[in-house]
């Protein structure tokens, strides 16, 4: 993985700067100088005020340079600070008297220390030359310099003055960047990190010899600094990708490695990161993949744009998701590593509109999510991981592969109904299937989801909406939306992958639909044997019922559709309904194990609402094949047909709150 690395690293020069994020930080004052002969330019730099892009450029770049390596300096103790000459931090000090610098420590110049230090990273007669002179200048003008700027005094005095009492001296730090070319800063980083990129040698040993890697003949050959903190523990987590660190490597290859660790500090590298093997330059030559005006791609974006120009190009490269955090002094810790031979971009899976949803929005977390682009088209694994994302886990799962199970990240409560309960439901499956999620996601690992039982998660997440259902501020169920989406998610799932459950074919609702209307009944225009309409005597037309049966057999999805039809019903009839439009009355039916315990629960319903209820002979037909079914039927087998028939339109309301028996009389 090492030679991978820094292979890639030579293929693609110059990638680094791609991933450079503005880190020039506002805990600082700045300070610019520019000198080019006798002409002198210096100014105090406002970042908040700053509009002019080449300047904004170079300090961007110079604070990049200035780093270095972490916890390497030139001379930590006597020094300005950092790891450059040409950046480097003064304090000023006021105490309500005077203003002064740190410059002089003792009997030590600290610009003179700083340059000097430098001397040892500089071969070039010419360039050490330069550095000489400019330490003379620096010397001899600097402190002047910032002494004589008003706007640091005004800093100064207003801080002191702002100390309620028991005033004492105030500081301000300030960053003077010397600005003498990029190129001269880059060429002085790589010198500086090339001489101090090793481990302690000591320890490591140095030889003469071959480069494991470049396979260059070395007289400086060791172990770099870089395997100190790249958790090699977690490289070898896969057995199949294991981490030679036996090798001694040149100076050139370590620089090459400082490099791609520097673009994971503070997260500058996208993650996961995929680095091409068979194509190590294959992001010099996609120039959609690098080369955006308007913005950086992140790891889904840069898939993207190889798969739309061709899609054989993904292939064969390692999948790395690292872990970088100031807080561990930048170590690069890895999460995840592993080789992808082939990526399939797009899924075999799409979402269909069984429960025929007149729209797709949902809300999630205090904002509306439009779910409609991802209907009736093949998805691609980042839309499958998305709808997964935001329907089933609230957008829990992406970002959170590999948080631990304390983390307050992972902390999940009940806030459309603000209550900080926990949903300990939903972060239990979070933690029991993300890892199948994030093989088939990111890995192509096609058998990933077989572990991942998704009916019963989904089914039970339904449940767990029904149960803490409530109204909004306009009366409306705040779950029936996202219900209806998890049914179609759930019923599209059981029709593509084996571990939905039984298959379910596209046109099985319609069928449902059209059964329950015959098997129900329902009203129609009389006509006569000529085929003309028969009429009242008050000339509107008669209606007769047609069809209907009082029971069925042997039709268990039927059933409980039919049974969850007459739920929706039953407690339409509750007092108040019309203004309470919470589904949580609902969760009691879906409590029973056995068809038989259902049916009880349904007959006591129905007395307890029989004073709201009308004859109907739908109403009728309907509750006589409910109670004329089997007994034992385990209702969890088909739970999702009951809650598909709660949410559908409903069959067995009257129309106009009267039966059409009672208009014809």
């Amino acid at each position: 993985m090492i030679k991978e690395i820094v292979e890639f690293m030579d293929a693609n020069e110059g990638i680094e700067e791609y991933f450079i994020q503005d880190e020039v930080s506002k805990a600082y004052e700045h300070y610019y100088i520019k000198i080019n002969g006798d002409i002198i330019c210096r100014s105090v730099i406002d970042l908040d005020l700053l509009n002019d892009e080449e300047m904004k450029n170079i300090l961007k770049y110079m604070t990049y340079y200035q780093k270095g390596m972490h916890n390497k300096y030139l001379d930590k103790d006597n020094g300005l600070g950092g790891s450059s000459p040409y950046i480097s931090t003064v304090k000023l000090f006021f105490d309500g008297n005077f203003i002064k610098t740190n410059i002089e420590k003792k009997d030590k110049n600290r610009i003179e220390v700083q340059f000097k230090s430098s001397l040892d990273y500089i071969k070039n007669d010419i360039e050490r030359n330069e550095i000489t002179e400019l330490q003379k200048f620096m010397i001899g003008n600097l402190e002047n310099f910032l002494l004589s700027e008003k706007q640091f005094i005004e800093i100064l005095k207003k801080k002191y003055d702002n100390q309620k009492k028991d005033k004492k001296a105030v500081s301000i730090d300030i960053r003077i960047y010397i600005d003498v070319g990029l190129d001269k800063v880059k060429n002085f980083y790589e010198s500086f990190v090339k001489k101090r990129a090793f481990l302690d040698t000591k320890t490591a040993g140095l030889y003469k010899g071959k480069c494991s890697i470049c396979e260059c003949i070395s007289d400086e050959l060791s172990l770099p600094y870089v395997l100190n903190t790249l958790g090699t523990k977690t490289f070898e987590m896969k057995p199949t990708m294991p981490l030679d660190i036996t090798n001694a490597i040149c100076k050139t290859c370590t620089l090459q490695l400082h490099k791609f660790k520097v673009m994971t500090d503070n997260n500058q590298l996208t993650k996961p990161f995929p680095l091409f093997i068979d194509k190590k330059s294959l992001f010099g030559q996609q120039r959609a993949v690098l080369n955006d005006s308007e913005k950086k791609k992140k790891y889904k974006e840069i898939i993207k744009a190889i798969w739309k120009s061709n899609p054989k190009d993904l292939k064969n490269f390692y999948l790395l998701n690292y872990y970088s955090k100031p807080d561990n002094g930048w170590k690069l810790q890895v999460k995840d590593i592993d080789y992808i031979e082939n990526f399939e971009y797009m899924t075999p899976f799409k979402i269909m509109n069984f429960m025929e949803a007149r729209n797709h929005k949902i809300l999630l977390n205090n904002k509306i999510v439009d779910l409609s682009s991802l209907y009736e088209d093949y998805l691609s694994i980042f839309q499958f991981e998305k709808i997964c994302n935001e329907l089933i886990f609230e957008e829990k799962l992406i970002g959170n592969y590999f948080t631990s199970y304390d983390d307050d990240k992972l902390k999940m409560t009940y806030s459309k109904i603000n209550s900080k309960n926990s949903n300990s439901l939903l972060k239990n499956y979070l933690i029991k299937y993300r890892q199948g999620f994030y093989d088939f996601i990111y890995k192509s690992y096609q058998s990933s989801l077989d572990s991942i039982e998704f009916r019963e998660m989904i089914l039970n997440i339904i449940k767990d909406n029904i149960k803490h259902d409530d109204n909004n501020k306009d009366g409306y169920s705040i779950y029936e939306n996202e219900i209806k989406e998890k049914l179609n998610l759930l019923y599209s799932i059981k029709h593509h992958f084996k571990n939905g459950g039984e298959k379910v074919e596209q046109g099985e609702f319609v069928k449902l639909k059209e059964k329950m209307i015959s098997s129900l009944g329902y009203w129609q225009n009389q006509k006569n044997e000529k085929g003309e309409l028969v009429l009242k005597d008050n000339d509107e037309p008669r209606k007769e019922f047609i069809g209907g049966v009082d029971h069925i057999e042997n039709d268990d999805k039927f059933f409980v559709f039919l049974c969850g039809q007459m739920a929706r019903f039953l407690i339409s009839k509750k007092k108040g309904k019309e203004e309470n439009k919470s589904h949580s009355d609902f969760n009691a039916f879906t409590d029973w194990q056995t068809s038989k315990l259902l049916k009880e629960y349904i007959c006591e319903v129905h007395r307890k609402y029989a004073y709201e209820l009308r004859l109907d002979r739908k109403y009728d037909n309907a509750m006589s094949i409910i109670l004329s079914y089997k007994d034992d039927l385990e209702m969890d087998d088909v739970m999702e047909y009951m809650m598909a028939g709660y949410f559908a339109d409903n069959q067995i309301k009257y129309q106009n709150n009267q039966t059409q028996e009672n208009k014809n009389e």
